[in-house]
Protein backbone atom coordinates (compact mmCIF):
# COMPACT_ATOMS: atom_id res chain seq x y z
CA UNK A 1 0.00 0.00 0.00
CA UNK A 2 2.82 2.29 1.03
CA UNK A 3 4.76 1.60 -2.30
CA UNK A 4 1.60 2.50 -4.79
CA UNK A 5 0.92 5.35 -2.81
CA UNK A 6 4.34 6.52 -3.37
CA UNK A 7 4.42 5.71 -6.93
CA UNK A 8 0.69 7.77 -6.86
CA UNK A 9 2.76 10.40 -5.67
CA UNK A 10 6.23 10.42 -8.08
CA UNK A 11 3.21 10.52 -10.86
CA UNK A 12 1.43 13.40 -9.65
CA UNK A 13 5.00 15.28 -8.81
CA UNK A 14 6.17 14.18 -12.60
CA UNK A 15 3.23 15.24 -14.44
CA UNK A 16 3.24 18.43 -11.99
CA UNK A 17 6.59 19.15 -13.66
CA UNK A 18 5.78 18.34 -17.06
CA UNK A 19 2.30 20.67 -16.94
CA UNK A 20 4.59 23.54 -15.36
CA UNK A 21 6.73 23.36 -18.25
CA UNK A 22 3.88 24.45 -20.82
CA UNK A 23 4.01 28.12 -21.68
CA UNK A 24 0.06 29.37 -21.70
CA UNK A 25 -0.10 33.05 -23.98
CA UNK A 26 -3.25 34.42 -25.36
CA UNK A 27 -4.69 37.45 -26.94
CA UNK A 28 -7.85 39.49 -26.58
CA UNK A 29 -8.42 42.70 -29.03
CA UNK A 30 -11.43 44.74 -29.16
CA UNK A 31 -11.86 47.11 -32.08
CA UNK A 32 -14.55 49.49 -33.32
CA UNK A 33 -14.54 51.40 -36.37
CA UNK A 34 -16.48 54.29 -38.36
CA UNK A 35 -17.25 55.49 -41.84
CA UNK A 36 -18.89 58.29 -42.95
CA UNK A 37 -20.02 55.47 -45.41
CA UNK A 38 -21.76 52.55 -45.51
CA UNK A 39 -18.30 50.83 -46.16
CA UNK A 40 -14.96 51.60 -44.42
CA UNK A 41 -11.80 52.81 -46.14
CA UNK A 42 -10.18 49.75 -48.15
CA UNK A 43 -7.23 49.44 -45.51
CA UNK A 44 -9.54 49.46 -42.76
CA UNK A 45 -10.70 46.17 -43.83
CA UNK A 46 -8.08 44.88 -46.64
CA UNK A 47 -5.78 42.35 -45.69
CA UNK A 48 -7.32 42.16 -42.01
CA UNK A 49 -7.15 38.35 -41.83
CA UNK A 50 -10.77 38.28 -42.80
CA UNK A 51 -11.48 39.39 -39.16
CA UNK A 52 -12.80 43.15 -40.77
CA UNK A 53 -15.86 43.11 -43.80
CA UNK A 54 -16.35 46.47 -45.27
CA UNK A 55 -18.99 46.70 -43.04
CA UNK A 56 -18.13 46.31 -39.71
CA UNK A 57 -18.32 48.54 -36.78
CA UNK A 58 -17.65 46.39 -34.02
CA UNK A 59 -14.94 43.20 -33.61
CA UNK A 60 -13.78 41.08 -31.01
CA UNK A 61 -11.63 38.47 -30.77
CA UNK A 62 -10.00 36.48 -27.78
CA UNK A 63 -6.82 34.15 -28.59
CA UNK A 64 -4.94 31.66 -26.77
CA UNK A 65 -1.82 29.19 -27.57
CA UNK A 66 -0.20 26.22 -25.06
CA UNK A 67 3.62 25.97 -25.61
CA UNK A 68 6.12 23.12 -25.24
CA UNK A 69 9.23 21.37 -25.81
CA UNK A 70 9.21 17.78 -26.11
CA UNK A 71 12.93 18.14 -26.61
CA UNK A 72 15.97 20.17 -27.66
CA UNK A 73 15.23 19.74 -30.98
CA UNK A 74 11.14 19.64 -30.98
CA UNK A 75 8.06 21.20 -29.97
CA UNK A 76 4.68 21.22 -29.98
CA UNK A 77 2.18 24.04 -30.20
CA UNK A 78 -1.94 23.83 -29.81
CA UNK A 79 -4.14 27.28 -30.36
CA UNK A 80 -7.27 28.32 -31.26
CA UNK A 81 -9.29 31.60 -31.67
CA UNK A 82 -12.66 32.36 -31.77
CA UNK A 83 -14.02 35.70 -33.31
CA UNK A 84 -16.94 37.99 -33.26
CA UNK A 85 -18.20 40.61 -35.81
CA UNK A 86 -21.34 42.30 -35.96
CA UNK A 87 -22.15 42.68 -39.46
CA UNK A 88 -21.63 38.56 -39.88
CA UNK A 89 -23.63 36.95 -36.93
CA UNK A 90 -24.02 33.84 -38.68
CA UNK A 91 -20.68 32.96 -40.18
CA UNK A 92 -18.19 30.92 -39.01
CA UNK A 93 -16.87 31.92 -35.72
CA UNK A 94 -13.57 30.08 -35.60
CA UNK A 95 -10.71 32.06 -36.47
CA UNK A 96 -7.98 29.46 -35.38
CA UNK A 97 -8.03 25.86 -34.03
CA UNK A 98 -4.88 24.17 -34.79
CA UNK A 99 -1.52 22.40 -33.85
CA UNK A 100 1.87 22.89 -34.93
CA UNK A 101 4.87 20.39 -34.42
CA UNK A 102 8.10 21.43 -34.78
CA UNK A 103 11.37 18.80 -35.19
CA UNK A 104 14.59 20.26 -36.19
CA UNK A 105 13.83 22.11 -39.21
CA UNK A 106 10.44 20.55 -40.05
CA UNK A 107 6.94 21.91 -39.42
CA UNK A 108 3.88 19.90 -39.74
CA UNK A 109 0.83 21.92 -38.87
CA UNK A 110 -2.82 21.14 -38.96
CA UNK A 111 -6.10 23.03 -38.52
CA UNK A 112 -6.93 26.34 -39.12
CA UNK A 113 -4.12 28.72 -38.26
CA UNK A 114 -3.20 32.27 -39.02
CA UNK A 115 0.23 33.11 -41.70
CA UNK A 116 2.69 34.94 -40.43
CA UNK A 117 2.45 39.03 -40.72
CA UNK A 118 5.75 39.96 -43.21
CA UNK A 119 7.50 43.35 -43.77
CA UNK A 120 6.45 44.91 -40.70
CA UNK A 121 2.53 44.55 -42.32
CA UNK A 122 3.72 47.15 -44.64
CA UNK A 123 3.02 44.94 -48.11
CA UNK A 124 -0.18 44.95 -50.01
CA UNK A 125 0.16 41.33 -50.09
CA UNK A 126 2.18 40.17 -47.49
CA UNK A 127 3.87 36.56 -48.85
CA UNK A 128 3.39 37.22 -52.50
CA UNK A 129 1.46 38.15 -55.53
CA UNK A 130 -0.94 35.34 -55.04
CA UNK A 131 -1.41 34.73 -51.38
CA UNK A 132 -2.05 37.41 -48.33
CA UNK A 133 -3.64 38.33 -45.99
CA UNK A 134 -6.82 39.21 -47.09
CA UNK A 135 -9.07 35.91 -46.67
CA UNK A 136 -9.30 33.77 -43.06
CA UNK A 137 -7.10 30.42 -43.52
CA UNK A 138 -8.20 27.52 -44.55
CA UNK A 139 -8.44 24.35 -43.23
CA UNK A 140 -5.62 21.42 -43.79
CA UNK A 141 -2.46 20.32 -43.10
CA UNK A 142 1.33 21.99 -43.68
CA UNK A 143 4.39 19.81 -44.49
CA UNK A 144 7.18 22.78 -44.71
CA UNK A 145 10.68 23.75 -43.39
CA UNK A 146 10.52 26.18 -40.44
CA UNK A 147 13.96 27.85 -41.26
CA UNK A 148 16.67 27.53 -44.86
CA UNK A 149 17.77 23.62 -44.72
CA UNK A 150 21.66 23.88 -46.18
CA UNK A 151 23.63 21.33 -47.36
CA UNK A 152 26.47 21.96 -45.49
CA UNK A 153 28.06 23.58 -42.90
CA UNK A 154 29.38 26.40 -43.87
CA UNK A 155 25.53 27.56 -44.62
CA UNK A 156 26.10 28.54 -48.28
CA UNK A 157 23.55 26.32 -50.26
CA UNK A 158 20.23 25.42 -49.35
CA UNK A 159 16.61 25.39 -50.10
CA UNK A 160 13.00 25.95 -48.40
CA UNK A 161 10.18 24.02 -49.20
CA UNK A 162 6.58 23.71 -48.44
CA UNK A 163 3.59 21.01 -49.29
CA UNK A 164 0.39 22.03 -48.60
CA UNK A 165 -3.36 20.70 -48.53
CA UNK A 166 -6.77 23.13 -47.97
CA UNK A 167 -10.41 22.35 -47.72
CA UNK A 168 -12.05 25.55 -49.63
CA UNK A 169 -15.56 24.96 -48.02
CA UNK A 170 -19.19 24.95 -49.71
CA UNK A 171 -19.88 28.84 -50.01
CA UNK A 172 -18.47 29.34 -53.62
CA UNK A 173 -19.66 27.78 -57.01
CA UNK A 174 -17.94 24.24 -56.83
CA UNK A 175 -18.79 23.49 -53.35
CA UNK A 176 -16.28 20.92 -51.63
CA UNK A 177 -13.46 22.19 -53.75
CA UNK A 178 -9.85 21.23 -52.49
CA UNK A 179 -6.70 22.97 -52.95
CA UNK A 180 -3.08 21.55 -53.57
CA UNK A 181 -0.06 24.06 -52.69
CA UNK A 182 3.60 23.43 -53.25
CA UNK A 183 6.22 25.59 -52.99
CA UNK A 184 10.26 25.32 -53.73
CA UNK A 185 13.20 28.03 -53.46
CA UNK A 186 16.45 27.54 -53.65
CA UNK A 187 19.08 29.74 -50.95
CA UNK A 188 22.73 30.64 -51.92
CA UNK A 189 24.59 33.35 -49.41
CA UNK A 190 27.38 34.70 -51.45
CA UNK A 191 28.67 36.26 -48.05
CA UNK A 192 27.27 37.50 -44.47
CA UNK A 193 26.05 39.90 -46.09
CA UNK A 194 24.54 38.74 -49.61
CA UNK A 195 21.45 36.29 -50.14
CA UNK A 196 20.08 35.22 -53.17
CA UNK A 197 16.32 33.31 -52.50
CA UNK A 198 14.26 31.93 -55.85
CA UNK A 199 11.95 29.80 -56.08
CA UNK A 200 8.58 28.85 -57.36
CA UNK A 201 4.60 28.73 -55.98
CA UNK A 202 2.22 26.31 -57.16
CA UNK A 203 -1.70 26.53 -56.46
CA UNK A 204 -4.02 24.05 -57.40
CA UNK A 205 -7.91 24.23 -57.11
CA UNK A 206 -9.72 20.58 -58.28
CA UNK A 207 -12.22 18.18 -56.83
CA UNK A 208 -15.87 19.28 -55.38
CA UNK A 209 -19.35 19.28 -57.01
CA UNK A 210 -20.10 21.89 -59.64
CA UNK A 211 -24.02 22.54 -59.71
CA UNK A 212 -23.28 22.67 -64.39
CA UNK A 213 -21.09 19.88 -64.25
CA UNK A 214 -21.96 17.43 -61.08
CA UNK A 215 -18.67 15.87 -59.45
CA UNK A 216 -15.71 17.09 -60.69
CA UNK A 217 -12.82 14.35 -60.61
CA UNK A 218 -11.39 14.35 -57.02
CA UNK A 219 -9.92 10.49 -56.99
CA UNK A 220 -5.96 9.57 -56.00
CA UNK A 221 -5.04 9.32 -59.61
CA UNK A 222 -6.69 12.71 -60.38
CA UNK A 223 -4.73 14.02 -57.15
CA UNK A 224 -1.67 12.95 -58.81
CA UNK A 225 -2.18 14.70 -61.87
CA UNK A 226 -3.21 17.54 -60.03
CA UNK A 227 0.70 17.57 -58.46
CA UNK A 228 1.86 17.38 -61.87
CA UNK A 229 -0.33 19.47 -63.89
CA UNK A 230 -1.22 17.11 -66.25
CA UNK A 231 -4.51 17.00 -68.44
CA UNK A 232 -7.34 14.84 -66.85
CA UNK A 233 -8.74 11.52 -67.68
CA UNK A 234 -11.85 10.43 -69.51
CA UNK A 235 -13.81 11.29 -65.44
CA UNK A 236 -12.52 14.48 -65.86
CA UNK A 237 -14.48 17.70 -67.80
CA UNK A 238 -13.48 18.26 -71.95
CA UNK A 239 -11.37 21.74 -71.19
CA UNK A 240 -9.92 19.17 -68.29
CA UNK A 241 -8.68 16.54 -70.40
CA UNK A 242 -7.57 19.15 -73.14
CA UNK A 243 -5.50 20.71 -70.60
CA UNK A 244 -5.11 20.42 -67.36
CA UNK A 245 -6.86 18.79 -64.36
CA UNK A 246 -8.21 21.53 -62.15
CA UNK A 247 -7.60 25.39 -62.44
CA UNK A 248 -4.10 25.98 -61.52
CA UNK A 249 -1.74 29.42 -60.77
CA UNK A 250 1.41 30.13 -59.36
CA UNK A 251 4.44 32.70 -58.70
CA UNK A 252 8.19 32.61 -59.31
CA UNK A 253 9.96 34.42 -56.79
CA UNK A 254 13.04 36.25 -56.57
CA UNK A 255 14.88 38.07 -53.21
CA UNK A 256 18.07 39.95 -52.61
CA UNK A 257 18.65 40.62 -49.43
CA UNK A 258 21.69 42.85 -48.80
CA UNK A 259 22.83 43.44 -44.95
CA UNK A 260 24.60 46.72 -43.79
CA UNK A 261 25.90 47.95 -40.60
CA UNK A 262 22.13 50.17 -40.03
CA UNK A 263 19.77 47.66 -41.56
CA UNK A 264 19.54 45.48 -43.87
CA UNK A 265 17.83 45.90 -48.06
CA UNK A 266 15.56 42.83 -49.59
CA UNK A 267 14.85 43.23 -53.43
CA UNK A 268 11.22 41.74 -54.17
CA UNK A 269 10.17 40.27 -57.62
CA UNK A 270 6.96 38.19 -58.05
CA UNK A 271 6.16 36.91 -61.41
CA UNK A 272 2.32 35.88 -61.58
CA UNK A 273 1.19 32.89 -63.96
CA UNK A 274 -1.77 31.53 -64.40
CA UNK A 275 -1.39 29.04 -67.62
CA UNK A 276 1.88 27.72 -70.20
CA UNK A 277 1.97 31.71 -71.43
CA UNK A 278 2.36 32.87 -68.15
CA UNK A 279 4.99 30.15 -67.07
CA UNK A 280 6.72 31.02 -70.10
CA UNK A 281 6.59 35.02 -69.51
CA UNK A 282 4.17 35.58 -72.08
CA UNK A 283 3.00 37.70 -69.73
CA UNK A 284 6.15 40.03 -68.79
CA UNK A 285 5.84 42.30 -67.33
CA UNK A 286 2.80 40.94 -65.02
CA UNK A 287 4.09 40.44 -61.65
CA UNK A 288 5.45 42.57 -58.01
CA UNK A 289 8.08 44.39 -57.86
CA UNK A 290 9.22 45.86 -54.42
CA UNK A 291 12.01 47.27 -51.83
CA UNK A 292 11.94 46.54 -48.19
CA UNK A 293 14.38 47.95 -45.44
CA UNK A 294 14.57 46.99 -41.83
CA UNK A 295 16.50 49.13 -39.48
CA UNK A 296 18.66 47.13 -37.12
CA UNK A 297 17.98 49.66 -34.33
CA UNK A 298 14.72 49.90 -32.37
CA UNK A 299 12.33 52.22 -31.32
CA UNK A 300 13.52 54.52 -34.60
CA UNK A 301 11.39 57.02 -36.27
CA UNK A 302 11.86 55.04 -39.36
CA UNK A 303 11.89 51.47 -38.21
CA UNK A 304 11.18 50.15 -41.89
CA UNK A 305 10.04 51.39 -45.02
CA UNK A 306 9.08 49.21 -47.90
CA UNK A 307 7.45 49.93 -51.62
CA UNK A 308 5.89 48.08 -54.22
CA UNK A 309 4.85 48.10 -57.66
CA UNK A 310 2.02 45.65 -59.12
CA UNK A 311 1.03 45.11 -62.83
CA UNK A 312 -1.40 43.12 -64.07
CA UNK A 313 -2.50 44.73 -67.55
CA UNK A 314 -0.47 42.63 -69.72
CA UNK A 315 -1.76 38.88 -69.15
CA UNK A 316 -0.45 37.45 -72.33
CA UNK A 317 -3.04 39.90 -74.37
CA UNK A 318 -3.34 38.67 -77.74
CA UNK A 319 -0.65 37.39 -78.46
CA UNK A 320 -0.93 33.86 -78.27
CA UNK A 321 -4.28 31.68 -78.62
CA UNK A 322 -4.08 31.48 -74.90
CA UNK A 323 -3.88 35.28 -74.52
CA UNK A 324 -6.32 37.10 -72.36
CA UNK A 325 -5.57 35.51 -69.35
CA UNK A 326 -8.13 36.67 -66.77
CA UNK A 327 -6.41 36.62 -63.88
CA UNK A 328 -7.90 35.26 -60.41
CA UNK A 329 -10.73 33.29 -62.44
CA UNK A 330 -12.00 30.58 -64.25
CA UNK A 331 -14.81 31.09 -66.15
CA UNK A 332 -15.20 27.11 -67.14
CA UNK A 333 -15.63 25.43 -63.95
CA UNK A 334 -14.45 27.27 -60.65
CA UNK A 335 -16.46 30.07 -61.01
CA UNK A 336 -15.47 31.81 -57.71
CA UNK A 337 -12.10 31.70 -59.15
CA UNK A 338 -9.05 32.73 -57.07
CA UNK A 339 -10.88 33.34 -53.45
CA UNK A 340 -12.08 31.77 -49.98
CA UNK A 341 -15.37 33.18 -48.36
CA UNK A 342 -15.75 35.53 -50.91
CA UNK A 343 -12.84 37.42 -50.55
CA UNK A 344 -9.43 37.68 -52.47
CA UNK A 345 -6.94 35.34 -51.55
CA UNK A 346 -4.00 36.88 -52.73
CA UNK A 347 -3.41 40.47 -53.55
CA UNK A 348 -6.40 42.81 -52.89
CA UNK A 349 -6.80 45.14 -55.37
CA UNK A 350 -8.70 42.31 -57.46
CA UNK A 351 -12.34 43.49 -57.47
CA UNK A 352 -14.70 40.62 -56.61
CA UNK A 353 -18.49 40.82 -57.20
CA UNK A 354 -20.01 38.74 -54.35
CA UNK A 355 -23.58 38.92 -56.73
CA UNK A 356 -22.00 37.50 -59.42
CA UNK A 357 -19.42 35.16 -57.65
CA UNK A 358 -16.48 36.26 -59.74
CA UNK A 359 -13.31 38.41 -59.96
CA UNK A 360 -15.14 41.42 -62.32
CA UNK A 361 -12.03 43.09 -62.27
CA UNK A 362 -8.34 42.38 -62.86
CA UNK A 363 -6.31 44.73 -65.15
CA UNK A 364 -4.45 47.47 -63.18
CA UNK A 365 -1.64 48.65 -61.73
CA UNK A 366 -0.92 50.27 -58.67
CA UNK A 367 2.03 51.93 -56.27
CA UNK A 368 2.07 51.32 -52.79
CA UNK A 369 4.40 52.90 -50.00
CA UNK A 370 4.43 51.37 -46.58
CA UNK A 371 6.38 53.14 -43.84
CA UNK A 372 6.75 52.10 -39.58
CA UNK A 373 8.40 53.69 -36.63
CA UNK A 374 7.70 55.22 -33.12
CA UNK A 375 7.49 58.41 -32.27
CA UNK A 376 9.11 58.41 -28.49
CA UNK A 377 10.65 60.93 -25.67
CA UNK A 378 12.38 59.49 -22.39
CA UNK A 379 9.53 57.73 -21.34
CA UNK A 380 7.06 56.84 -23.61
CA UNK A 381 6.92 54.89 -27.11
CA UNK A 382 4.03 55.75 -29.74
CA UNK A 383 4.50 53.14 -32.33
CA UNK A 384 2.79 54.13 -35.69
CA UNK A 385 2.55 52.49 -39.21
CA UNK A 386 1.60 54.69 -42.87
CA UNK A 387 0.38 53.09 -45.61
CA UNK A 388 -0.77 55.13 -49.35
CA UNK A 389 -1.51 53.55 -52.31
CA UNK A 390 -2.48 54.12 -55.71
CA UNK A 391 -4.12 51.94 -58.29
CA UNK A 392 -5.26 52.53 -61.64
CA UNK A 393 -7.69 50.16 -62.87
CA UNK A 394 -9.24 48.94 -65.79
CA UNK A 395 -11.52 46.24 -65.07
CA UNK A 396 -11.01 42.88 -67.02
CA UNK A 397 -10.77 41.80 -70.66
CA UNK A 398 -14.15 42.55 -72.95
CA UNK A 399 -15.43 44.01 -69.19
CA UNK A 400 -13.41 47.15 -69.28
CA UNK A 401 -14.71 49.73 -66.63
CA UNK A 402 -16.15 52.89 -68.38
CA UNK A 403 -13.90 55.74 -67.22
CA UNK A 404 -11.14 53.63 -65.97
CA UNK A 405 -10.77 54.02 -62.49
CA UNK A 406 -8.53 56.62 -60.27
CA UNK A 407 -8.25 54.94 -56.49
CA UNK A 408 -6.25 56.13 -53.70
CA UNK A 409 -6.28 54.34 -50.47
CA UNK A 410 -4.79 56.02 -47.03
CA UNK A 411 -4.14 54.50 -43.72
CA UNK A 412 -2.60 55.63 -40.23
CA UNK A 413 -2.39 53.52 -37.51
CA UNK A 414 -0.70 55.12 -34.15
CA UNK A 415 0.11 53.59 -30.72
CA UNK A 416 -1.71 55.63 -27.43
CA UNK A 417 -0.88 53.40 -24.87
CA UNK A 418 1.20 50.39 -23.94
CA UNK A 419 0.47 49.13 -20.42
CA UNK A 420 -1.81 48.45 -19.05
CA UNK A 421 -3.26 47.37 -22.39
CA UNK A 422 -2.43 48.65 -26.09
CA UNK A 423 -4.56 51.46 -27.32
CA UNK A 424 -4.41 52.26 -31.17
CA UNK A 425 -6.33 55.03 -33.10
CA UNK A 426 -6.48 54.11 -36.93
CA UNK A 427 -7.67 57.39 -39.67
CA UNK A 428 -8.57 56.11 -42.94
CA UNK A 429 -9.45 57.44 -46.19
CA UNK A 430 -10.07 56.30 -49.90
CA UNK A 431 -10.60 58.69 -53.23
CA UNK A 432 -12.26 57.68 -56.29
CA UNK A 433 -12.74 59.06 -59.68
CA UNK A 434 -15.62 57.52 -59.80
CA UNK A 435 -17.48 57.61 -56.15
CA UNK A 436 -17.47 60.32 -53.30
CA UNK A 437 -14.26 60.17 -50.55
CA UNK A 438 -14.89 57.70 -48.06
CA UNK A 439 -13.08 58.42 -44.05
CA UNK A 440 -12.88 56.52 -41.28
CA UNK A 441 -11.59 56.71 -37.73
CA UNK A 442 -11.45 53.65 -35.09
CA UNK A 443 -10.02 52.66 -31.96
CA UNK A 444 -8.33 49.37 -30.99
CA UNK A 445 -7.81 47.56 -27.60
CA UNK A 446 -6.19 44.63 -26.95
CA UNK A 447 -4.12 42.95 -24.17
CA UNK A 448 -2.00 40.15 -24.34
CA UNK A 449 -1.22 37.81 -21.38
Amino acid sequence: MKLQTSLLFLAFISGFQVFSQVEFSGNFNLKGLYSNKEKSPFWFYANQRGRISEQTNFAGLLSGKMEYDLSQKSSVELGAGVLYQDDHLNDDFIDELYFDFKYSWLQIVGGRKQEPEMYNGLSATNENFAWSLNARPMPGIQIQSSRPVYFNENEKFGFEFSWEEYLMGNDRFVKGARLHAKSLYLIYNFDKKWQLKGGIRHFAQWGGNSPALGNLPGGLEDYFKIVLGREGGENAPATDRANVIGSHLGTYELYITKELTSGNFKFIYNHFFEDGTGSRYVNFPDGRYGIHFQNNTTKKIFQSALYEFYYTRDQSDGRTIHGHDAYFNNFTMFKSGWTYQKRIIGLPFFDYSEEKDMVVGNKFLAHHIGVEGNFSNHFVVYPYKFLATYVRKDGAYNKRYTPNRDEIYLSYEMGLLNEPFKLRIMLGAEYSNVSKPVYGAGLSLSKQF
